[in-house]
């Protein structure tokens, strides 16, 4: 594939944090670019050295004319990260004439703050964990001011 003057490739991958190699997948569809994979992979597991080793970013790479790249890391959903976030919790439910243990899928209020800054850094706390609210809420989990896992 011949690319015009100044014109760039762009190449859109999931990666997971500090685990990228050299080889396939990612050697495939870097090398058949002509990306030199290896130098790729060791910049990309430097960078994101700091972020946890079982999360998958999303990787935007600009492959221009002469093969240099340069690449970025996209902004995570929140969907995943309330994914990355939830836990399971066994709590007692009073089911007729008898206790029962019902396991129930959450997330910390604390967490769903962390997030809403995060994501909504110029929005007001309570507008942005309205809007993360009906989210946790459309995921059908339960909102619970602890982490303490039972």
């Amino acid at each position: 594939m011949k690319l015009k003057a100044n014109a760039a490739l762009v190449k859109i991958i999931y990666i997971r944090s500090q685990s990228a190699e050299a080889a396939p997948p990612l050697g495939t569809i870097l090398g058949n670019v002509g990306v030199n994979t290896v130098k790729f992979c060791e910049e990309f597991n430097k960078y994101t050295a700091t972020l946890p080793s079982f999360l998958v970013v999303k990787v935007k790479i600009n492959i221009s004319e002469n093969k240099l790249f340069t690449f970025s890391i996209l902004s995570l959903s929140v969907t995943y990260m309330i994914k990355l976030l939830k836990f399971k919790k066994i709590i007692k439910v009073n089911f007729f004439d008898r206790i029962i243990d019902k396991e129930i899928i959450c997330i910390s209020l604390s967490d769903i703050i962390i997030i809403a800054l995060f994501k909504f850094p110029k929005k007001d706390l309570k507008e942005s964990f309205k809007i993360l609210y009906g989210i946790v809420k459309s995921m059908n989990l339960k909102i619970i001011k602890e982490k303490n896992i039972c």
